[in-house]
């Protein structure tokens, strides 16, 4: 499989504290992609063997003309993955019709309750349209494989098991979870200080949301997340171990600062990402694990 992350938006509603793409998001606010420049990357992008399509960047339903978009795409034959913060979900219409398209969709949850919600994306509204987005998922979903995706912070990562419970209390009948360290990139950079916890306490925590998502029969993954932080047992775990190589088509500024694409290989996930010495001869670098934030050693030892 040949994956392609493509960047197709550049606007969001929400305010998510831990957001890694603000900054260069609100670089190209203005300057969205047509969707005819998207069409003509699919197609070209096609015919060099690509077959499996993540749209992405801000939140990616929102951009005009998404639906023919997933229309479009499905007709080149790719397999479509949808990360989405689910707002357009909350329409009948709009779920009913792309749901017959996406093949992979990943919503993002990082809270169990209004007031954490509030906390983490600044949207007290985005917690009571839940369970009717919910509902219009479970309504009109097809074969489509679900995900769950959740960005844990200073502020939530004690309660990873409440937010997987909330979420399978709603009936969404997600497969797969996926947890997220924050990515210490662009605006979650500045304010990493804020959002960085100490990952050796963090792995009191790890036995309990594996037993939580075996229990409710759920495929687990841990994101960013060293594989020495896991026992030898839960090594697997470690989506390092999964992760496959991949094109990312993105908005940029060219040497002459005119806005432009730019096409980012990523034969692993060490962005960001560096050795320490106990790195040196730890034995989980063959599975592989691509090692510790970089900026994380500012705030926290390791090793």
């Amino acid at each position: 499989m040949k994956r392609l992350e493509f960047h197709i938006s550049y606007i969001c509603p929400h305010k998510c504290i831990f957001c890694s793409e603000y900054d260069r998001m609100k670089n190209f606010e203005r300057h969205p992609l047509s969707l005819l420049q998207i069409k003509a990357i699919l197609i070209d992008r096609r015919k060099k063997w690509f077959d499996h399509v993540n749209f992405t960047g801000w939140e990616p339903t929102i951009i005009p003309h998404f639906l023919e978009l997933l229309k479009f795409t499905k007709k080149l034959w790719y397999k479509i993955y949808v990360w989405t913060n689910w707002t357009m979900f909350y329409g009948d219409n709009f779920a009913k019709e792309s749901l017959k398209y996406i093949d992979e969709l990943s919503l993002s949850v990082h809270w169990y309750s209004e007031e954490t919600c509030e906390k983490q994306v600044w949207l007290k509204y985005h917690y009571k349209n839940f369970s009717k987005i919910i509902e219009n998922i479970e309504k009109y979903k097809q074969d489509n494989f679900l995900f769950l995706n959740i960005v844990i912070n200073k502020y939530n990562y004690i309660n990873s098991e409440k937010i997987i419970d909330f979420v399978i209390n709603t009936w969404y009948s997600f497969k797969q979870v996926l947890i997220s360290l924050v990515a210490p990139e662009w605006s979650a950079r500045h304010n990493f200080w804020e959002l960085v916890f100490d990952l050796e306490d963090f792995k009191k925590y790890i036995p309990g949301i594996i037993w939580k998502a075996n229990k409710n029969n759920k495929i687990l993954r841990f994101f960013w997340l060293p594989s020495c932080i896991l026992w030898e047992k839960y090594i697997d775990y470690a989506n390092d171990s999964h992760w496959e190589e991949r094109h990312t088509i993105e908005r940029f500024f060219n040497k002459s600062w005119k806005v432009s694409l730019i096409d980012v290989y990523s034969p692993d996930n060490s962005r960001e990402r560096c050795f320490v010495d106990k790195c040196k001869t730890c034995k989980y670098k063959a599975n592989p694990c691509t090692w510790v934030f970089e900026k994380y050693l500012e705030y926290y030892k390791f090793d």
